[in-house]
């Protein structure tokens, strides 16, 4: 498709977007490439900083591809493509997909190293409800070759480019943090669904201290998984138990009188 306003940029693009900058602002004459100017690396910090954040929020941090119903979230806050990260999972698990999905699972681990080691199972994922796209504005790539979606709070209609956004992990919805603040009953906002201020508000696309806070709460969150599922199968075999032990009652039969 050409420079028609309607492709969507990838994270490769955004990456070949910034060293394309920083070559241009390198105004030394060394063959070895110099040094970059600082006023050159401010002025394009912001715009590039913009693009960064805009391809985290509309592509898959697996694949590069664009977000598509189904959503996933991890809980350091990234978002994937469900059906994508399923595959990771089922190939990590050493269930074989397919060889397709094996070449693909090694790219990816090659391209991220350690950055994927969080994901596990299917207990490190959970589904999101990303809102709306804003209807007054759409963020404009760098370079201008590809718009992107921006997501707005239901709530107090802020847009995820300009306030943090965080996902709730029981529903999944994904409101602005100050929406959430608000919730003063630690109650979804849109749905009502209970959730643990502490454990279930993930960062969305978050900054380095957020991620850094998450990381450090992930073997939390994996215990009350553990107890919750453990707590689950108790049920469940009590249940069983008592099933087992019931003896269903005879019917009272009366003998039959011949006339």
């Amino acid at each position: 498709m050409g420079l028609d306003g309607g492709t969507y940029i990838t994270r490769s693009d955004v990456l070949r977007g910034q060293s394309w900058a920083l070559a241009q602002q390198d105004t030394s004459r060394s063959t070895r490439g110099g040094s970059v100017s600082t006023s050159g690396a401010q002025q394009g910090r912001q715009p590039e900083q913009d693009s960064v954040r805009a391809a985290r929020w509309s592509t898959c941090t697996l694949t590069g591809e664009p977000l598509r119903e189904p959503v996933a979230a991890d809980f350091l806050g990234s978002l994937y493509n469900k059906e994508a990260l399923l595959e990771f999972l089922l190939v990590r698990a050493g269930v074989v997909v397919s060889e397709e999905a094996q070449h693909r699972y090694a790219n990816q681990l090659r391209q991220s190293g350690v950055a994927l080691d969080h994901l596990q199972s299917t207990r490190d994922m959970f589904a999101v409800q990303l809102p709306g796209p804003s209807t007054s504005a759409v963020v404009q790539e760098g370079g201008g070759s590809g718009k992107l979606p921006c997501y707005e709070c239901p709530i107090n209609y802020v847009r995820c480019d300009r306030q943090p956004f965080s996902a709730i992990v029981g529903c999944g919805h994904v409101l602005s943090n100050r929406a959430i603040q608000q919730a003063t009953d630690e109650q979804c906002p849109v749905c009502g669904a209970s959730f643990d201020r502490e454990l279930d508000i993930i960062a969305i696309n978050g900054s380095a201290e957020a991620v850094e806070r998450l990381t450090e709460l992930l073997p939390a969150r994996r215990k009350r998984k553990q107890r919750h599922s453990a707590g689950s199968k108790k049920r469940q075999r009590s249940g069983a138990e008592r099933s087992a032990l019931h003896v269903p009652s005879q019917p009272d039969l009366q003998p039959v009188v011949a006339a």
